[in-house]
């Protein structure tokens, strides 16, 4: 299969930002294991789409890499939590707003919070069976500001988690940061232990006075969180040994961020110390499929991303339907 490089990652946020008294009293205090808030997150502002924010992220991506890069995109791959319309996606949006012309356009819906390396996988694919050379990569979180921030349902236990953000990729054949081994894995038996619930019964998209929520019963939070301490060692340990290294080769590690037990324990499942697994959780909160590639640009930050490393990415989504892991080597400068 082709080879395919990580050439720069970059992210935007909404303006809005808020703090836990937000949640009123059962969204501030400290919540035990699924539930468990940070201290800060950013809401969707009112007016303001997942198009926006792409493209916002998409131009600090251009300032990195110079040129006309919007003539240059062949592929355009978004996840959305929320899309902005109900039918389409905003990939095709987005193409207008950049001024780019692709071969290829798709907004996959599914996968969560792994959806920035199954988008990954998905490019590569689709460059080894065309002429495309370059892929833009957007995942995009929007349901706390559209969802969590309402009147009743954030005084749920698990509004308080969600953060909105914005993380987009460029991908490009090559080997200058190479994507050397990506796994993904769909387990469909734990495809209905997530579920969408309305206060008064109906079913999420007809009309009505209140606001839709995911439901967990403590009997399914107890199997999803058995099931992400499991997954997520598991399918990392995986991509490793195909792409032939071990897990003591981890240079650094980002995974999806539901909460801060959940990444104690993935770190010290694969013994890697916490100055080598980078997170935004206490800042951002749960940013789902956003997560990885905002963690990346944090890691570039803070100088982690050192020359003859390997960038090791993993997470589960939903209540544990899709797992996945990518091994990217970060070369050193010739």
């Amino acid at each position: 299969m082709i080879g395919i490089s990580l050439k720069a990652v970059a992210t935007a946020f909404p303006e809005t930002v808020q703090p836990n008294d937000f949640f009123g009293m059962e969204g501030s205090r400290p919540q035990g294991g699924m539930f468990r808030g940070s201290e800060y997150r950013h809401h969707m502002d009112p007016g303001q789409s997942a198009v926006d924010l792409i493209c916002e992220a998409t131009q600090k991506i251009q300032e990195q890499v110079g040129g006309d890069l919007a003539s240059e995109i062949d592929i355009i791959l978004t996840n959305v939590s929320l899309p902005d319309l109900p039918f389409t996606g905003c990939g095709a949006e987005v193409a207008k707003e950049l001024g780019a012309k692709p071969m290829w356009v798709y907004d996959l819906h599914s996968q969560g919070c792994v959806s920035f390396i199954s988008m990954m996988s998905l490019a590569q694919s689709l460059m080894t069976t065309s002429s495309a050379r370059k892929a833009l990569i957007c995942n995009v979180q929007t349901t706390a500001g559209r969802i969590f921030s309402d009147e009743q349902i954030r005084k749920l236990p698990q509004s308080a988690v969600p953060g909105d953000g914005c993380g987009v990729a460029l991908l490009e054949v090559g080997d200058e940061r190479p994507v050397e081994h990506i796994v993904t894995q769909c387990f469909s038996e734990n495809a209905s232990d997530m579920e969408i619930a309305t206060q008064d019964g109906r079913d999420w998209w007809l009309p009505g006075k209140t606001q839709f929520f995911v439901n967990f019963s403590r009997e399914k939070v107890a199997a999803v969180v058995a099931r992400g301490n499991r997954l997520v060692p598991e399918v990392v340990h995986q991509a490793c040994t195909e792409a032939g290294i071990g897990t003591d080769q981890i240079g650094t590690l980002i995974t999806n961020q539901p909460n801060q037990i959940f990444l104690r324990n993935w770190r010290e499942a694969l013994q890697v110390s916490e100055s080598q697994h980078v997170d935004t959780f206490s800042e951002h909160g749960n940013l789902f499929g956003a997560g990885m590639p905002v963690c990346i640009e944090r890691a570039e930050q803070e100088g982690k991303l050192k020359g003859d490393s390997y960038l090791v990415l993993g997470g589960f989504s939903h209540a544990g339907d899709y797992a996945a892991a990518a091994i990217i080597r970060c070369k050193a400068a010739a």
